[in-house]
């Protein structure tokens, strides 16, 4: 059984730290027919989702497609990942339109960047852009800040430099990182930092045939895209599992099931499986930290709370050092990721529920084992105080006594015959019992009725 265990999880586990598998390849067509490769990118940007942009632009290049559509719809993300995308992009040597859709889509931060990069730049009516003004891990946005402002002076010359590229305002594109300002499709139309607002990718595709455009080397090209043949890339299992596992509270519930699995793994040594669970849970949290950097700080408190939990069945604190624990576990949550990058933090709800959930295993098995510590012992000297036996010697006033088919050293008050029933009083050092006939027992208790 722990073997099967072990090699289920260990595919698991190859499955996600394995790099995507090749696909097969899109179906022949016609070679004259021009092919649009169409990619969805919704989420906070990160690690994973440079990978997968990567290999899209690297597929359209292998498979001679005319156009890369992006359907974007981003809060933005981490500025290393948005970099290494909108270099991709400007490199690319596919052309490369970015379409922020559908209706109530954004591409705020990071994603204007990217938005701003492409040959074309497009979006749905009722969507919006803008809003790149970096913050600090603390929310705070103090003008005289020397960091946050070279930040933002590095920022602007990102945006200038891929603004500038594709022949659109640089100077406007500069406000949304110094003054946070945003942009409707329409303003944003209007303004010149997009070409078109289409309704759909279809019809942006259609409206883009014959259309002139700007490479970023200079080049002008003109589009060929009468009877495109539309092929949506499809993630690969490996990255769809990537992307379900870098996200804020996947990694938060990854880090606090490790903390559950080794809590009861400790209370009840040689379960196994809860140990293993919890393992498979930190390697895991531990490889997405390759895409979502982490705050150490918050992981620490993460752990002291899980210390405290442990600590509550062994120091009589009236129920403080499972209060400790829990505050400790919500406020390394909430700190647990930069809450200064778009997207990319455990949201208030999520630490409620993880929480929640967390304690609802906790505390059943904080109280099985505080009950058990409180238990009467059953086995060693002990266990058999309160029993019935038989004196195998006399006592006088020591001799031995048979408790439970164990031969014990027994030592009474009073001599006792051998065979004499016995009743076991108390536990005495050098594995010692004192005892008392069982009869005297009953004799006293007599006394005691008839007193009352």
């Amino acid at each position: 059984m722990n073997r099967a265990w072990c090699i289920a999880l260990g595919l698991v586990l190859a499955s996600v730290v394995a790099g995507p598998v090749a696909d097969a390849g899109p179906e022949d067509a016609d070679a004259s027919t021009p092919t649009v490769r169409v990619y969805r990118l919704e989420g906070a940007i990160h690690g994973a989702s440079a990978q997968v942009l990567l290999r899209v632009l690297d597929e359209a290049r292998r498979s001679g497609d005319s156009l890369v559509v992006i359907e974007l719809d981003t809060p933005g993300g981490l500025v290393t990942s948005a970099q290494e995308m909108i270099s991709a992009v400007l490199n690319s040597e596919v052309p490369v339109a970015v379409y922020v859709s559908p209706k109530g889509a954004h591409a705020a931060s990071a994603g204007f960047f990217l938005l701003l990069a492409a040959d074309v730049a497009a979006m749905a009516p009722v969507t919006r852009t803008g809003s790149a003004h970096p913050v600090t891990p603390g929310g705070a946005n103090d003008k005289d800040d020397v960091a946050l402002r070279k930040v933002a002076e590095d920022l602007a010359a990102l945006i200038r430099a891929a603004a500038e590229a594709r022949g659109r305002p640089a100077k406007l594109a500069e406000q949304a990182v110094f003054e946070a300002r945003s942009w409707s499709a329409e303003e944003a139309l209007e303004a010149g930092l997009i070409d078109l607002i289409a309704q759909s990718t279809e019809e942006l595709v259609e409206r883009l045939d014959g259309r002139e455009i700007i490479r970023a080397n200079g080049e002008r090209r003109t589009l060929k895209l009468a009877g495109a043949r539309i092929v949506r890339h499809e993630l690969t299992g490996s990255e769809q599992l990537k992307n379900m596992l870098f996200h804020p509270v996947v990694m938060g519930m990854l880090l606090l099931l490790a903390g559950i699995g080794f809590y009861i793994e400790y209370h009840n040594p040689g379960m196994f499986i809860p140990g293993l669970i919890g393992l498979v849970a930190l390697v895991l949290f531990l490889y997405g930290t390759r895409a979502l950097p982490v705050n150490l700080f918050g992981v620490a408190l993460i752990a002291l709370g899980i210390v405290m939990f442990v600590l509550e069945v062994k120091i009589t604190s009236y129920g403080l050092l499972t209060i400790g624990g829990v505050a400790c576990v919500s406020v390394g949550l909430y700190l647990l990721f930069d809450r200064s990058v778009p997207g990319l933090a455990v949201p208030a709800w999520a630490i409620v529920v993880l929480v929640g959930s967390m304690m609802a295993v906790v505390l059943p098995v904080m109280a099985l084992v505080i009950k058990a510590q409180r238990r009467r012992p059953t086995t060693g000297r002990e266990g058999v105080v309160g029993e019935v036996g038989e004196s195998t010697t006399p006592l006088d006033p020591e001799g031995t006594v048979l408790v439970h088919g164990e031969l014990w050293r027994a030592r009474s008050v009073q001599p006792v015959p051998s065979g004499t029933r016995i009743r076991v009083r108390a536990a005495l050092p050098g594995l010692m019992l004192e005892v008392e006939p069982l009869d005297a027992t009953a004799s006293a208790a007599g006394r005691d009725v008839k007193e009352v």
